[in-house]
């Protein structure tokens, strides 16, 4: 009897341990968060954004670049390249997560940050023949997808991300959700 009351108790606080470290579903949808290390859920940086273009390089190589343009030099949201996890709840439960959202670098620029989301030839140069539109150079972070329940994916860089460096988490729309690593990024001072 003691040993099945034991047997018991310890089941309790094994299935008690286990449910502590599974993170919660989120509340809402399409609104990545950040999954702390006791399973809780935490809010990333939703920016103000525009979206804007600038043309690259002169002439016959021109190109016409289309970029999220953020508002405020820095993310206030700081983690640990390490401790990066993050949760998704999509609208559809079939759905494949890799195939509408990816995480990329933000290029600081002053007091705002720049998201590039397309890059095309400009119109002078496809008027001569010289313009066949350039792919877009992102500096996008691999993930894991691990599936926790109906639409609701974990996900994991399996890219190392670089400390010291922002990125942004984009989802459908232009719409994206930013956080900074800790750290010194190379060749900063």
């Amino acid at each position: 009897m003691k040993k099945a009351i034991l047997t018991l108790a310890m089941a309790v606080i094994a299935a008690t341990f286990v449910s502590a470290q599974e993170p919660q579903i989120p509340d809402f949808k399409m609104s990545p968060q950040l999954i702390k290390a006791d399973g809780s859920l935490s809010k990333l940086e939703k920016p103000t954004i525009e979206v804007k273009s600038k043309t690259k390089g002169f002439s016959y190589g021109a190109s016409v670049v289309t970029f999220l343009n953020i508002l405020g030099g820095h993310s206030p949201i700081k983690l640990d390249a390490k401790d990066a996890q993050f949760i998704i709840k999509l609208n559809d439960a079939e759905t494949d997560p890799e195939g509408i959202l990816y995480i990329t670098k933000v290029i600081v620029s002053k007091d705002t940050r720049e998201l590039e989301l397309a890059q095309s030839a400009a119109a002078g140069a496809m008027m001569f023949g010289g313009g066949k539109g350039k792919s877009v150079q992102r500096d996008d972070v691999k993930c894991d997808f691990t599936k926790i329940a109906p639409g609701v994916y974990k996900f994991v860089p399996s890219t190392p991300l670089t400390p010291g460096t922002e990125y942004g988490i984009v989802l459908p729309g232009n719409v994206a959700f930013c956080f900074s690593t800790t750290g010194d990024a190379k060749g900063k001072k």
